[in-house]
């Protein structure tokens, strides 16, 4: 009869804030699948731009710059304040953690605005040509991406707000703030495509 030799779990807790948590590891999945998606999203707009005899079509302008640069500098501000709310609960400052997180949330929220009111603008629609399809794939793509990190964070600041988390019990802010920094990292090859794109391809 064989023994099945016992494993120690005594030391184990299910408040792992890194690595040893199954939900560290989860995050990390889904962060690469998606990360795929936006390498599929680059790939396809450089191939379209590639074969196209005008690009933009003809009739259409290259987008504005100002209000995109605006949204990537909330963007990476609000990654920023994001780390420092990290750091903040990694110390055992809980008001520091729910300040950094209100502060991202407000951030992306503007963002939000500030891109809606960019898509309203647009004067083209996404079955007018391949490069509305690939624009509004792209921008709809990151606006629900924006949209969820908002809501989920928010969530995560109401918990904050109320002294849920801690130095032991954070696994919930490093997932949210692993997804954030993707969120907003990921918006940078689609600035460059979308806005410095047409000027690059058109010339």
């Amino acid at each position: 009869m064989r023994v099945v030799q016992g494993i120690d779990v005594a030391e184990m807790t299910r408040f792992n804030p890194d690595r040893r948590a199954p939900l560290w590891w989860g995050i990390l999945g889904l962060i690469t699948i998606e990360s795929a998606v936006v390498l599929t999203f680059c790939v396809s707009y450089m191939y379209l731009a590639a074969y196209a005899d005008v690009w933009p079509p003809s009739g259409e302008s290259a987008p504005p710059m100002l209000w995109p640069s605006i949204n990537l500098g909330l963007l990476m501000l609000s990654s920023l304040t994001m780390f420092l709310a990290g750091q903040a609960i990694n110390r055992g400052n809980k008001r520091g953690l729910a300040i950094g997180v209100t502060a991202s949330v407000l951030l992306a929220t503007a963002v939000l605005v500030l891109r809606s009111l960019e898509l309203m603008a647009y004067e083209f629609s996404w079955k007018d040509h391949a490069y509305g399809s690939i624009v509004w794939t792209i921008s709809g793509f990151h606006y629900v991406h924006v949209t969820s990190i908002v809501f989920g964070s928010a969530v995560v600041a109401i918990l904050a707000w109320r002294g849920y988390f801690t130095r032991q019990r954070q696994i919930g802010v490093v997932v949210d703030t692993n997804y954030w920094y993707f969120v907003c990292f990921a918006w940078i090859p689609f600035y460059l495509l979308l806005y410095w794109g047409p000027r690059v391809y058109g010339q």
